[in-house]
């Protein structure tokens, strides 16, 4: 993978086309998509706050469909992003006296790339193909605290981690490689990789825990996930010319996703006027804000006293200290029908850059988010017990 990345910073870029969120941080293993932000503290299933759901009344199943184009530029180098994914599905079943049971899976990273370089500099042409997925499957509990404590809910959420990844190099032909001059002497190199993501720690460091207080005028909720040793297994296959046989060597890399840190405070007033505030702490650090007039969410309403609209921004630290996102976007929750279908349609764009090395990369990116809650005689109520 290095020589890749060299030809890209040091020479001529042909044709490149990305089907990925960002290349900030493509290498980043266990980096999230942005954005990722964990402020639903209000409505929704939140993984990063299992104890939400204990005060809802409704079977809820959620689909979460994003969009999102990118353009990253270094050094005059400007490499074009698409991606059309589904992040995240959930499902919630109130159990009434005996708490609450969510289920949620989420694409925490995919990327998808398919590279054409010109390297002028070794007279050789260059094509990378690959493709990456990691997602978290998490089953949680919540219960309500009994007597008067019951404005207090705690949460547990089990987090499964699994994925696996694809890459196609080709190389060539050149009449110079350096190094490998005396074997790659006009010949097509090509590298084929697998790779597998899979937990290396102790089992009870999956869990993670919240605790949410919920009133009419107001949210608070805090969580907390231990860090959690990864592993990504990866079996290579490099190959001289058409007739060569294929050479396999195994390695393994070995990371972590680092403890996380949540707190979020949300407060209603004036009716029907709502602000979200939260705080998320790992390796870097992220707040988010929203800002949102809420509707009736009854059938017989006009559409602008029904439904929900807002706008939000964020800042967030992604995949390392040096790498900034600055975000916001429109947002609208539609009420549809009579039986508690919504749909919430976010128009978000923003800024990334990385300073790992300089000169950095500079990526503006803009998209949109549909989020689908409720089939047939499930839904969402406006109402929460």
């Amino acid at each position: 993978m290095p020589f890749i990345f060299n030809s890209i910073f040091a020479v001529f870029l042909a044709v490149s086309l990305s089907f990925a969120a960002s290349l900030i941080g493509m290498d980043a293993l266990g980096a999230e998509s942005p954005p990722q932000n964990a402020a639903i503290i209000r409505n929704g299933l939140a993984p990063q706050n299992p104890a939400l759901n204990a005060f809802e009344n409704r079977t809820k199943f959620g689909v979460t469909i994003q969009y999102e184009y990118a353009e990253a530029e270094k050094n005059s180098n400007a490499i074009a992003m698409n991606s059309f994914t589904m992040p995240s599905i959930s499902m919630v079943l109130p159990l009434g006296l005996f708490g609450t049971f969510g289920i949620g899976l989420e694409q925490k990273y995919f990327a998808s790339n398919r590279l054409e370089l010109a390297d002028t500099a070794l007279d050789a042409n260059v094509s990378l193909n690959s493709r990456t997925g990691l997602y978290e499957l998490a089953p949680s509990y919540s219960i309500r605290l009994p007597f008067f404590l019951s404005d207090l809910a705690v949460g547990a959420s089990y987090r499964i981690f699994f994925g696996n990844s694809h890459s196609l190099l080709e190389r060539g032909k050149s009449r110079e490689w350096n190094d490998e001059a005396w074997i790659a002497n006009d010949v097509l190199i090509t590298e084929r990789e697998r790779g597998t993501y899979e937990t290396n720690d102790d089992w009870w460091r999956n869990f993670g825990y919240s605790l949410h207080f919920h009133r009419k005028t107001v949210d608070y909720f805090v969580s907390y996930f231990p860090s959690l040793s990864m592993e990504k297994n990866i079996k290579r296959n490099t190959q001289f010319s058409n007739t060569d046989t294929l050479r396999t060597t195994d390695t393994t890399q070995a990371f972590a996703l680092s403890r996380r840190f949540a707190s979020g405070i949300h407060l209603r007033f004036w009716q029907n006027q709502n602000l979200s505030l939260v705080y998320e702490q790992h390796e870097a650090f992220s707040w988010f804000a929203e800002y949102k007039v809420t509707g009736t969410g009854l059938f017989y309403s006009s559409f602008f006293r029904r439904n929900n609209f807002g706008i939000n921004a964020w800042y967030a630290e992604k995949y390392t200290r040096e790498a900034h996102e600055y975000g916001a976007s429109l947002l609208s929750d539609l009420w549809l029908g009579r039986r508690g279908t919504l749909v919430g349609l976010a128009l978000y764009g923003g800024y990334r850059q990385a300073k790992e090395k300089e000169p950095s990369w500079d990526e503006t990116f803009f998209g949109f988010k549909l989020n689908l809650t409720g089939v047939g005689n499930w839904g969402t109520s406006s109402r929460r017990r």
